[in-house]
């Protein structure tokens, strides 16, 4: 019985929508005949889906002298949805100018449904305001069809959709600017270490520098390291024992530095010219035969022994005894 008169209900309901519609179109023909203007609403269709979108047309065309105004429309037209509303677009033919514009509407419902009447303003030459209403457009909204005598089927899974190279652009970006920024940083990290190194401080031998410094050239010249070809382990024995002396005797951390850095600092010391001369005269035979493979003559060596003596005595700490005074 409910099912009966809810199809009744629907029958009327349409029934009277069409009577309306016809009322409408009449009345606004009326008027627009009377007004020489026209007012037209126009769509893609009379039937769509739940949810789908209808481009509605309104076109409105009057004498060129005759002053128009559009309707404003928010959220409805009709009893459908507004989506969106176009710009106003004029055209002039002769006398007439014609305006349109586009609506695009949609209902989220099932069920019949109307677009329209919009009422436009209108003021003719004489100053006289009047109303035009445009016709009606009926829509018919129906659900998704669905076959009832088939089993509901699972949730699908989401489907996996490939990835684009164009989707891993801002992690790669970000990765190079990572990886620029910890080589600068290192960079700079390692710039600033060798200009200021950290320098672990070797403790002092019980003797003063130049005994110390004499003592181990005594044993290195009683190995005989050259005179039975251990020529680089000679000369290298040597510029450490000279290197540790300048640390020894002047706080001077040379045994980390190489010979050209002892030949640019060397001046900041209190070392004599012919002092200077002597250790720099070792230190780069030493180099020649640690790193370019020098042989030298042996007469050669005994020179480098007998100069590094020679510096010793050149730069040792005189120890100033002062005397005791006492009164009788």
């Amino acid at each position: 019985m409910m099912k009966v008169n809810s199809e009744k209900s629907k029958v009327n309901n349409k029934l009277a929508q069409i009577i309306l519609f016809c009322f409408l179109v009449f009345f606004s023909s009326e008027k627009s005949a009377a007004q020489n203007i026209s007012a037209t609403l126009k769509a893609d269709s009379t039937h769509i889906v739940i949810g789908d979108f209808l481009n509605v047309k309104l076109t409105v065309k009057y004498p060129k002298e005759t002053n128009v105004t559009m309707p404003s429309v928010f959220d409805t037209v009709g009893n459908m949805e507004l989506v969106k509303s176009s710009k106003i677009d004029t055209t002039i033919s002769g006398d007439t100018k014609t305006v349109t514009q586009i609506f695009i509407v949609s209902a989220y419902d099932s069920g019949n449904f109307h677009v329209g009447p919009l009422m436009i303003l209108s003021k003719n030459k004489s100053g006289a305001i009047d109303t035009i209403l445009s016709d009606y457009v009926f829509v018919s909204v129906s659900t998704v069809a669905v076959d009832t005598s088939k089993p509901i089927k699972p949730i699908k899974a989401p489907i996996d959709v490939p990835y684009s190279w164009k989707e891993f652009i801002p992690y790669i970006v970000g990765g190079i600017v990572l990886l620029l920024l910890i080589v600068v940083l290192s960079f700079y990290y390692m710039r600033r270490i060798k200009k200021n190194p950290v320098i672990i401080e070797r403790p002092k031998p019980k003797d003063p520098a130049h005994i110390w410094a004499r003592k181990e050239l005594k044993i290195l010249e009683e190995e005989k390291r050259w005179q039975h070809d251990e020529i680089k382990i000679y000369y290298s024995r040597l510029t450490d024992i000279l290197r540790l002396y300048l640390e020894y005797r002047y706080n001077w951390f040379a045994l980390e530095s190489t010979t050209e850095e002892i030949s640019k600092n060397i001046s900041s010391y209190n070392i004599s010219n012919e002092a200077k001369e002597k250790l720099l005269m070792i230190l780069e035979q030493g180099d020649l035969v640690k790193f370019a493979k020098m042989f030298p003559l042996p007469n050669v060596n005994m020179k480098a022994m007998e100069n590094s003596f020679s510096f010793i005595d050149l730069t040792e700490q005189i120890e100033v005894k002062t005397e005791q005074k006492i009164d009788v």
